[in-house]
């Protein structure tokens, strides 16, 4: 024990404790991929704890983790009235920016299109960057999204950050098919980001404003009140959790 001399009672121990709140992972796939099946993607949290000493465990991620094919899974599936979803109009161009488990919505997204597209709809075109640390790592859904990609699904940047002496993010791949990305904006996209909120989505809103700085020929203060628009007519789409 750390604190040996310390007489709390279990129950005493227990009333301190906060309960845990309920832990929402966005819905990766489609029903139209899968009608009586649906899926999610999660990072298992589980490294040193920042007290220095032990390991911490994430409790959702590590739950779902231990799961094995068969296994009861105690969830539920909520409405967050959240307007993060694909346009109703399939036609609608889309660009969505989403490194790390924030491509789950995403492959949900494209599998939508994906299926739409097979019955012969006509879908918008798309946009898709994802970034991770190495191909042979962490590329989450490789196989698929390259499928999606030769499909004409989707357009795939993909930015792998330690696979190179310099480190490259989306925010790369943005800047570097910005001529695309600003005609898909004048086409109408809508633009979606999902990840972190601390740093990845202010480097993504930072770098899309540059584009449109750049295609306008203004300055930063037009170029914001422009991406502003954006946001006010909804083209701008965030599902961002913060990161400790």
């Amino acid at each position: 024990m750390q604190f040996p001399a310390c007489k709390l009672p279990l129950e005493i121990y227990l009333e301190m404790l906060p309960p845990l709140a309920p832990r929402y992972y966005s819905i990766s796939s489609s029903p139209l991929a899968a009608d009586v099946r649906c899926s999610i993607t999660v990072g298992v949290v589980r490294g040193p704890a920042r007290s220095g000493v032990g390991s911490f465990a994430g409790v959702c991620s590590n739950y779902v983790s231990r799961q094995t094919e068969g296994d009861v899974v105690y969830a539920f599936v909520k409405d967050t009235k959240s307007s993060f979803y694909l346009p109703d109009d399939p036609k609608t161009p889309v660009i969505m920016i989403g490194p790390g488990t924030g491509l789950a919505p995403f492959r949900g997204f494209l599998q939508e299109r994906a299926a739409m597209k097979a019955k012969g709809a006509a879908v918008g075109a798309s946009l898709l960057f994802f970034g991770c640390r190495h191909e042979k790592q962490d590329f989450l859904y490789a196989d698929e999204l390259k499928e999606f990609a030769s499909q004409g699904v989707t357009e795939l940047h993909v930015a792998f950050s330690r696979m190179q002496s310099e480190k490259i993010y989306v925010q790369y791949h943005i800047r570097k098919a910005k001529d695309r990305v600003w005609a898909m904006i004048e086409d109408g996209a809508i633009i979606y980001v999902c990840g972190d909120a601390s740093r990845m989505e202010p480097d993504d809103r930072k770098t899309l404003i540059g584009v449109v700085k750049d295609k306008l020929g203004v300055d930063d203060s037009a170029a914001g009140k422009r991406f502003d628009q954006l946001v006010a007519e909804n083209r701008y789409l965030v599902d961002v959790w913060a990161t400790g």
